[in-house]
Formats: C-alpha cells, structure tokens, sequence
C-alpha cells in the first residue's frame, strides 16, 4: 500500500500544476509510489486538471503577476514573442516537446492568443514524456529492490535513448523557429524605423 492514496496524488499535483510548479519530481516519484501503469494513470489525471487549472489562472486573476514572471525569464520573453499571435498546432506541439521547462511554456501559452482547444490537444503529447519519467521512477524502484532483470533494464534503456534523442530533435526544431521568429522580428522592427 502506498504512502500517499493515489487520489490524494492527483490533487496534490493538479494543484502544483495549477499554480505553475515545476513538477518533475512528482511524476518521477509516481512511478516509485505506484509503478508503471498506475503512476502513469495518476500522473495523467493530475496533469490533466492541473493544466486547466493553470490556464483558468494565468488569463484570470493572476494574469498580471505571469506577465511580469515571464518578462524576468529569457526564455519566457522568447515565448511570449513567439506566441504573440495564435499558434499553429504545429507550434504547439513543438512547445509540447521541446526541453523547455513546461511551467514557462504553460504560462506563455496561456498568455498568448491560442485559443484552448489547440493548446489541449498538443498536451496530449506530453503522455509518452510521463510515461518515460514515471517508468524511470518505476525502474529506479524495482532496481532498489533488486527485482529488475538485465532484459528489463536493457528494453527499457533503448526506450528511453529513442524518446530522449526524438525529443532532442524537436528541441533543436523549436530553437530554429525561435531563432526565425527572433530575426523576423527584428526584421520587421528595422523596416518600421527606416520609413
């Protein structure tokens, strides 16, 4: 029986999700507290609403505080030039999975004009990113235990290396769009001096 009921988790981290904490760790100890396929299902659930507790707050009542929190941060000044209009869902999905922290890409999104629904259904890529960070919890726990054969170890190394290196594309993919919109920014910002 784990420490914490799985619900009680659920809650715990919706509301740090919510309130745009990184939570990494949560998802990691997932896998510890409950294994694989339940600690996938708790941290799913908790993302989940988390995440529209996050977008409720970020165009409401802390709007504001998010904007100035975002404008001290490089890469949230990046995004919020990024998303200055609504995104693509191919944008999004990039942003999705990009090695960004997900607390700066939340709130930036929020702020933007994108609409929720493309926001909502870019998130679903985020489930193979919990599913490998739940396994790691998961497979750190059975090695502490000792009940992980070689087999095991070895399938599930090959299945990280292969999300690790798909991420590490689509990260060097967001990059260069930053960089496009950066120069095309820029671009624009010259061109309005000139005349």
């Amino acid at each position: 029986m784990p420490l914490i009921p799985p619900l009680l988790y659920v809650l715990l981290l919706a509301g740090g999700v919510g309130l745009g904490l990184p939570g990494g760790v949560l998802v990691v100890s997932a896998g510890v507290l409950y294994g694989g396929s339940l600690g996938l299902a708790v941290v799913v659930a908790g993302e989940s609403i988390g995440l529209v507790l996050n977008w409720q707050l970020c165009r409401g009542v802390l709007r504001p505080r998010i904007q100035r929190w975002l404008e001290r941060q490089r890469r949230g000044r990046r995004l919020r030039r990024l998303l200055q209009s609504p995104a693509s869902l191919d944008l999004m999905l990039l942003l999705r999975l990009a090695l960004i922290p997900m607390n700066l890409v939340n709130a930036s999104c929020a702020l933007s004009p994108t609409p929720w629904r493309p926001y909502a259904l870019a998130s679903l890529v985020l489930v193979p990113r919990f599913a490998v960070l739940v396994q790691a919890g998961a497979v750190g726990a059975e090695a502490s235990r000792g009940s992980l054969s070689p087999l095991a170890i070895a399938s599930r190394a090959i299945a990280l290396a292969a999300t690790a290196a798909v991420l590490l594309i689509l990260g060097r993919r967001l990059r260069q769009a930053l960089v496009r919109s950066d120069t095309e920014k820029q671009l624009e910002t010259t061109a309005g001096d000139s005349e």
